[in-house]
């Protein structure tokens, strides 16, 4: 098998795990309120389909600051290679649909992503963003 049917069956399948379905859009600005508070504003849709959810494998960090300590688990969203191209570092994810209920809903900002020559999906790193 050549390097590039791996690639495209290796494509396929992990296509075939991406379960839940999420839109992408850029974040074009902020307006404010007359309270003050600030809200994102965005622009249009750049991608709407198939995505997963994954969390790495890894032991978490523990940072704190002053007294108050957190856990941060590195968190990623999966995409099809063919079809996400426009999507980009900085932009925003909602989970339309999940397998798992409680992951409609649940928002995240594009941090980074690790596009390559051989990649079987495109892995973003993301961090969720609170309402």
């Amino acid at each position: 098998m050549s390097a590039l049917a791996a690639v495209m069956r290796g494509r396929r399948r992990a296509e075939a795990l991406m379960l839940d379905t999420c839109r992408i859009r850029a974040v074009t600005g902020t307006t404010t309120d007359p309270d003050g508070v600030v809200t994102p504003t965005y622009g249009p849709v750049v991608y709407t389909g198939k995505c997963k959810i994954q969390n790495w494998r890894s032991f978490p960090s523990n940072p704190d600051a002053g007294e108050h300590q957190w856990t941060v688990t590195p968190t990623f969203l999966h995409l099809p290679v063919a079809t996400s191209g426009a999507v980009a570092t900085g932009m925003f994810v909602e989970i339309l649909t999940a397998v798992d209920p409680l992951n409609v809903g649940r928002q995240f900002r594009l941090r980074s992503s690790d596009r390559k020559s051989l990649m079987t999906a495109v892995r973003f790193q993301v961090e969720e963003v609170s309402a």
